[in-house]
């Protein structure tokens, strides 16, 4: 019988879990100007990033909207930037209009990709021929051994101490063979779900789309340098710089007292103020739930009401 929610959301903390992230692809950036190529679009400091180490960055376009947010990964003879495979087209899509000439290329690197969960999940990379794991958040490891090759990444956008697995598809079925002897059977959708919610993080393609503005997801020092120079999307950010940062709506936590679900609207006084992205079963916090509210709502402990029950908005994270 499968675990509640609750019980398997405690056993990847206490433990390890694993699951596959279809939702993600790689672009592969080569040739001479990769670096300077990358740091003149994306919102983050690509040009710093030295070998074995990622940094998060937002695609932005010149409205300021995201189209894309990803970890950018620095090898020495390549960028590999790990996108959501929906928006992967449109990101190659950009960069190929602002080539420009530039000595670039782009490929597309087909790999299954994993995620790795709690503090067990060293000891599966471990069995997988990671004699060293990444020890810290935004760093990586690339080998190959008898799993062929394989890239482990850690990134403060992962919950549980979370890594990102990358491997050729032809060594997918025995990595997850592997993965399944270290570490038990996957786990679902909803725990990982549920753990993200725990922390705050958001996703793009769950919780933030095209639609949104960086101010807006409350993760502008994650995915932002504030010493950059230009980039796409550059004046609206520094326009709401200007202005203290106020956006007409804020991403938000939400203690509610049933559980939610995404798409669900955000209510006061009988008035739509927001709608969820994603929904969870804490085993710490109950039914809590993330999603964007008028700002005229997204003070800590509003109380809004959902379709069904009432809810309180919590600054993000619930857990630190």
């Amino acid at each position: 019988m499968p675990l509640r929610t609750q019980d398997a959301v405690a056993n990847v903390r206490i433990g390890a879990g694993w699951i596959r992230l279809d939702r993600l692809s790689l672009i592969l950036v080569g040739g001479p100007h990769r670096v300077s190529f990358l740091h003149r679009l994306l919102s983050n400091d690509i040009a710093g990033l030295a070998t074995g180490q990622t940094r998060l960055a937002a695609l932005m376009n010149l409205k300021g909207q995201q189209v894309a947010w990803m970890r950018v990964m620095a090898e020495d003879d390549a960028v590999i930037c790990e996108v959501p495979r929906e928006v992967r087209d449109i990101v190659i899509e950009t960069f190929v209009h602002y080539k420009v000439g530039a000595p670039v290329r782009f490929e597309q690197p087909e790999a299954v990709i994993f995620g790795l969960f709690g503090g067990r999940a060293p000891d599966a990379l471990r069995d997988l021929g990671f004699f060293d794991p990444p020890p810290a958040k935004e760093a990586f490891a690339s080998i190959a051994g008898p799993f062929g090759a394989l890239r482990a990444s850690r990134g403060s956008d992962l919950p549980a101490l979370g890594f990102t697995l990358h491997a050729d598809p032809v060594a997918a079925v025995a990595v997850e063979e592997c993965l399944r002897l270290v570490l038990g059977e996957s786990m679902a959708p909803a725990t990982l779900e549920t753990l993200r919610v725990e922390e705050g993080i958001p996703w793009h393609g769950i919780d933030v789309t095209e639609n949104n503005l960086l101010h807006e997801t409350g993760q502008l020092g994650v995915y932002h340098s504030p010493s950059k120079g230009c980039y796409l999307g550059q004046e609206v950010v520094a326009r709401l710089e200007g202005r203290g940062g106020n956006v007409n709506r804020r991403f938000r936590g939400f203690k509610c007292a049933r559980p939610a679900s995404a798409g669900e609207a955000i209510l006061a006084d009988s008035k739509e103020v927001g709608s969820l992205t994603s929904a969870g079963e804490s085993p710490e916090f109950g039914a809590i739930a993330m999603g964007y509210v008028h700002r005229s709502h997204s003070d800590p402990g509003t109380q809004v009401r959902l379709a069904g029950g009432a809810a309180e908005v919590i600054k993000l994270p619930f857990r630190a």
